[in-house]
């Protein structure tokens, strides 16, 4: 870790600890304005958006934010941190897409596996880790404080930060945030990985399972579960959502089997826990203020999403949220149908009633994020499956996979997802590779050296935030990038794209490599300008891409037969 990185993450975490720390720093910077200039010394002065106006709004953030709990830092997330700052800075590039158009979410999975959110900061032209964290809390010229936000968000519990020579802003730092990372097996300070070994488990929203033979069931039945474990859990569940208070008296009895941080259960081993009596405490005290909740509804083809994990990794002993091939939660229960919302998924191990099932969850001890807990009581789900069965290394384990909405396959208005057919020749190759299918590679055809992102005249600085989320099985990027001038005005560019749109824009700029003008876009498809906003990031240009998906695939198709038209001439 260089001396930047570590002094912002160790100034980061006694902000998130201590909020009111930086204000005295914050006050001492409003002396330096002249107008909405600041003259730093030995600096060339800064005309900023905001002036004085947003330091004085962030000491009265700063003065009512509540303390959250610091960041731990994860090596896999400095990985991807390090990956973006060596790609973007020798070439002056700013943003969160790298040059061979990776998101934030490629970065980080290339190291192992993130829970319940990401989140990524880029700081410009700061020398001191103190500085980076100023600059973003500070957060001038971006209205939505995406930054600072990310800074103060109580869902991250992990970071990896990495800093180095930037060609345009002299400097960089870029920060990987995550609900919870669990490393890849194997992942090394170089990047390197190798797979192998089984993450522990975790809380939250991620997991895998293998490919069953069998179709999915036409219709999804409400009903209870079958087993007992299941079937208890599912309604011990519910009856907590709706009387929050209910485990508590539970819970004081737990309390008394402690001795130190090892609990003494009768006729069983002794077992040494991570935090002790102290978890318990503060679930009781979390659980005396916690709304009570609609009960959820029984799912089975959310079920049998946990019987294929269940099935999958309980023989081998394997735990976590990733199946033994590779496969996530969400392509799990897109076997059996089509989720909206939000989904998220709960492994307990070990235990041999549904009740103490839930118990475990809602302790959640040695989860810092309280990942499970927030799952079983979360109002943003409506509907459960669960699986109980035999664990090789842990003899019991039980799935729950959750959703805000669940539509399953063959439901009326739903269309199952057709299979994809091998290309039959070149042109057929060429359209299947832009539309992100199996097929085709065009990688000979494109030129090795990236292009540089060319900045508007006059700018001065950039700042950029990202957010992720995941709405019907796919990923949306939302990116914030201000641009500052020598003027004192400000552009701000937003891009909210799906994963499929990116893959299509990535695409179209690989193609601008080998000779294709945006200019040359048919009108009746996109207009040119759009996209070329799209391409360049042109702040002085449309400050809102509106473009219908159904134009962008129409779009695309036009690109992929020009492709195909001059390369076979």
């Amino acid at each position: 870790m260089s001396k930047i990185s570590k002094e912002a993450f160790e100034y980061l975490n006694k902000l998130r600890q201590n909020p009111q720390i930086a204000i005295q720093k914050l006050q001492e910077h409003l002396k330096l304005f002249k107008g909405n200039v600041v003259y730093k010394p030995g600096e060339i002065p800064l005309q900023t958006n905001e002036g004085p106006k947003v330091v004085n709004e962030c000491i009265s953030f700063l003065q009512n934010q509540k303390p959250v709990g610091p960041l731990t830092w994860s090596k896999g997330l400095e990985c991807a941190a390090r990956d973006h700052v060596k790609d973007t800075g020798p070439r002056g590039v700013t943003g969160h897409t790298g040059t061979d158009g990776s998101s934030m979410s490629d970065r980080i999975e290339r190291y192992g596996e993130w829970d319940v959110t990401i989140g990524e900061n880029i700081s410009y032209g700061q020398t001191t880790g103190e500085d980076v964290i100023i600059q973003l809390i500070i957060d001038d010229g971006v209205s939505s404080r995406g930054h600072r936000k990310n800074c103060f968000k109580a869902e991250f519990g992990a970071v990896g930060i990495f800093d180095g020579d930037h060609k345009q802003f002299k400097t960089q730092c870029v920060f990987d945030f995550a609900g919870s990372f669990q490393d890849q097996a194997g992942s090394d300070s170089n990047g390197n990985s190798q797979q192998g070994g089984a993450s522990q488990n975790e809380g939250g929203q991620s997991a895998p399972m293998q490919s069953r033979e069998q179709a999915p069931p036409a219709k999804a039945q409400s009903k209870d579960p079958d087993d007992k474990i299941a079937k208890d859990a599912f309604g011990y569940l519910n009856q907590v959502r709706q009387n929050p208070t209910l485990p508590i008296p539970k819970l004081q009895e737990l309390m008394k089997l402690f001795k130190g941080s090892v609990l003494y259960k009768p006729g069983e081993i002794p077992l040494q826990t991570n935090e002790g009596t102290k978890v318990i405490q503060e679930l009781i005290a979390f659980l005396q203020k916690q709304q009570p909740l609609q009960p959820l509804t029984y799912d089975q083809g959310l079920e049998q999403a946990c019987i294929d994990h269940v099935n999958d990794t309980g023989p081998k002993g394997v735990c976590g949220h990733t199946g033994t091939d590779g496969s996530s939660l969400s392509d799990r229960i897109e076997r059996y149908g089509e989720w909206n919302g939000k989904i998220g998924e709960n492994i307990s191990y070990g235990q041999k009633s549904g009740e103490d099932v839930i118990i475990q969850l809602l302790i959640d001890d040695g989860v810092g994020t309280r990942g499970h807990r927030k799952n079983c009581l979360s109002p943003d789900f409506l509907l459960v499956g669960i699986a109980a069965g035999d664990h090789k290394q842990y003899q019991t384990q039980c799935v729950f996979d959750f959703a805000g909405e669940f539509t399953p396959k063959g439901a009326q208005g739903q269309k199952p997802k057709a299979q994809q057919s091998q290309p039959q020749n070149m042109k057929d190759q060429m359209k299947n590779m832009m539309l992100g299918g199996k097929g085709g590679n065009v990688g000979p055809l494109l030129p090795q050296d990236e292009e540089e992102e060319k900045l508007p005249p006059g700018c001065v600085s950039v700042s950029t935030s990202t957010a992720i989320s995941i709405k019907n099985g796919q990923k949306i990027t939302k990116i914030t990038k201000t641009y500052k001038f020598k003027d004192g005005s400000s552009k701000t560019s937003v891009q909210t794209l799906t994963e499929d749109i990116k893959k299509i824009l990535q695409n179209v700029q690989k193609l601008t490599k080998i000779g294709y003008k945006p200019a040359q876009f048919k009108p009746s498809l996109c207009q040119s300008q759009l996209l070329r906003s799209h391409l360049k990031d042109d702040p002085k240009g449309s400050n809102s891409i509106i473009c219908s998906l159904f134009q962008v695939v129409e779009a695309h198709i036009y690109i992929t037969l020009w492709v195909y038209q001059n390369n076979t001439k």
